[in-house]
């Protein structure tokens, strides 16, 4: 789905909320799996257990949570006919994340994870609303689940706790589902103990180096059985995830594109990138591994929990550098860097010409980061990469002029004014330097297999 499928697709939606006030209200209305069909040309739109909506309109899939649907763009366009309805989608794999509270942060990262791969976990401090009895629909929730993951580490095996009675839930539930199904899976966050109840069952190391896509694939084939679907963000063939660091990387493809100010033509081989700019929960897996230095506004060796999400800043260009060949990458080039922003066709900002609302820049008067992919979909580039303006300058691996030590960085930042978050502007710092706006996204020439 291209870039201008999915504007075409969020223009007419809204006008589609506009005119029918009854439709929004019955959107925000749907729980488990609704419909809104019928006059409205909406084939399908179906709540997801983590609370965004899959929304199906003819040939066109989207994901989008609760506040994108509030933020979609107003359009001026005249009205269109829509693609006649079609059949719903099926729905995602339901996963329930067992853990304890020591471990929150990992099981975070990885319920991210899991949702940008098209599963739909459940996790409690998401999934809770207030007031209701969390017992009971803890309880609920591992009843209703098609696959109950069991998030081990040190901590968990050891403390006493609600853990432990969750992990009798799942075990309960798990005596009664046919044999041979993939059902219950303990994973290790860490080097731990499986405890003896949980032996039976094959474990997966999260932290090896497929722990991560020995699950997903586990997940996929218990999704398989159950005549489930698994709908990632976007093709499968043009984006995958670097099993070293978990990032979701896209393909761009070979060819040529209008590089700069001037707009001339440049040519460049295929590369693929990471979809989002490095955070403070990524870059802490690269300093636990390699006892790499923290940046300074770090707690020791980890992020505070608030900003785990948001962009990794106070990185230099040596820090970058090593990040990027840890996670078996490189820094962009500024040519690459740029064509992954704004295309082939020369455009002036990731998404087209100027628009409110779509990066975090000094004009979204933030005053500060914001997590990563918060102005996802309606800033995305043409090749689905998030927060190419704002937010962050990001380092490159080019030289600011040749022979000197000065690196490129591109992208503008949160208090800069857009002006300065074009895709074409050029901004540098020495390698040295350490700066609040700096953060990184990392290159790889190909994907593997």
């Amino acid at each position: 789905m291209t870039q201008e499928d999915t504007t075409e697709l969020l223009e007419r939606l809204k006008r589609l909320l506009a005119e029918d006030p009854a439709l929004a209200a019955r959107l925000a209305a749907i729980t488990g799996d609704g419909n809104v069909v019928g006059d409205h040309n909406v084939a399908t739109v179906n709540k997801q257990s983590a609370g965004d909506y899959a929304i199906q309109i003819g040939q066109f899939h989207l994901t989008l949570s609760p506040d994108q649907l509030r933020a979609l763009p107003v359009s001026a366009v005249s009205a269109s006919p829509l693609p006649a309805a079609s059949t719903k989608l099926p729905r995602q794999l339901k996963v329930f994340l067992c853990h304890a509270s020591g471990d929150k942060r990992a099981v975070r990262d990885l319920c991210r994870r899991l949702r940008s791969d098209g599963i739909a976990p459940w996790l409690a401090e998401e999934d809770l609303l207030p007031g209701q009895d969390w017992r009971l629909e803890i309880s609920k929730a591992v009843r209703s689940s098609d696959v109950i993951i069991i998030c081990l580490s040190s901590r968990a095996v050891t403390k006493a706790g609600y853990f432990q009675k969750e992990i009798k839930y799942a075990l309960d539930v798990a005596d009664k589902q046919p044999e041979g199904a993939i059902f219950l899976i303990p994973l290790r966050l860490e080097e731990c103990e499986v405890p003896e109840r949980l032996r039976r069952w094959q474990w997966v190391d999260l932290f090896g180096e497929t722990g991560y896509e020995r699950s997903l694939h586990a997940l996929r084939a218990r999704a398989e059985s159950l005549g489930l679907g698994t709908h990632p963000s976007g093709p499968a063939a043009d984006r995958w995830r670097n099993p070293k660091d978990g990032k979701e990387i896209v393909r761009v493809p070979a060819g040529k594109f209008l590089y700069g100010e001037k707009k001339r033509e440049v040519e460049l081989p295929e590369f693929w990138i990471d979809r989002a700019p490095v955070t403070n929960a990524e870059y802490a897996r690269f300093v636990a591994q390699t006892g790499h230095n923290p940046p300074r506004h770090w707690e020791g060796k980890t992020p505070p929990e608030r900003i785990a999400d948001y962009p990794v800043t106070y990185v230099n260009w040596d820090d970058a550098t090593a990040y990027a060949k840890w996670a078996g990458g490189r820094l962009p080039t500024e040519e690459e860097w740029e064509k992954a922003a704004r295309g082939t066709d020369g455009r002036e900002y990731p998404w087209g010409e100027w628009a409110e609302g779509r990066c975090n820049s000094r004009e979204a008067d933030v005053r500060g980061t914001t997590p990563v992919g918060r102005y996802s979909p309606q800033g995305d580039s043409p090749y689905g990469c998030v927060d190419m303006a704002g937010n962050v300058w990001e380092w490159t691996a080019s030289q600011y002029q040749p022979g000197s030590s000065s690196r490129v960085m591109r992208g503008g930042a949160w208090f800069d004014y857009r002006w300065l978050a074009r895709c074409a502007y050029r901004n540098w710092k020495l390698p040295d330097s350490f700066y609040v706006s700096v953060g990184l996204r990392v290159v790889v020439s190909r994907a593997p297999g």
